[in-house]
Order: structure tokens, then sequence, then C-alpha cells
């Protein structure tokens, strides 16, 4: 039985090629959400029969950013207009 060292070049792994590249565009910046474009998503995410990470991807937030948005709506901080604020039962 031979015991070859581990320096041994054909027991080192051999290394992968690369195989995907991501190329980012754009500015990289955050982007702006009118406090009425959130507030419509957020009525839509508490009247929608869909789940509320389907309503993220729809409009392409995450589902933290929607839940945050529905925190800030539930603290007041977000205004909601009377026809799309969600009814809650007493």
């Amino acid at each position: 039985m031979e015991i070859r060292a581990m320096s041994d070049p054909e027991l080192m792994p051999v290394p992968e090629p690369v195989r995907r590249i991501e190329v980012f565009t754009g500015s990289g910046r955050r982007r702006r959400w009118p406090e009425e474009v959130k507030a419509r998503i957020v009525a839509e995410s508490y009247c929608s029969e869909s789940s509320v990470c389907a309503v993220a991807r729809r409009h392409g937030l995450t589902p933290q950013q929607l839940f945050g948005w529905r925190r800030l709506a539930r603290r007041g901080q977000l205004a909601l207009a009377a026809e799309d604020a969600p009814l809650f039962a007493a």
C-alpha cells in the first residue's frame, strides 16, 4: 500500500471553470416609491386573494419591504386612502 502526501498534484482538487458572470447595470440606487403607490400596494396586499409574497413579486418588491410598508400603515405612518383602507373585524 502506497501512502501519498496531500501535496501530490494528482490528489489536489481541480478548480472548476467559472459558469456564471453577473453584470450589474444602472446606477444601483434605491427606488423611490411615491406614498400613493405604496398605499395602493399595501391595500392590494390586504384585499387580494393572493399572498403578500405574490403581491410583492408582482410589483417587483421583496416581501420584507411590503411587510414593512404594512407595519407603517398599521402605525398610521403611511396614509391609506379611505377607499383603500383595509377593514378589520372588531
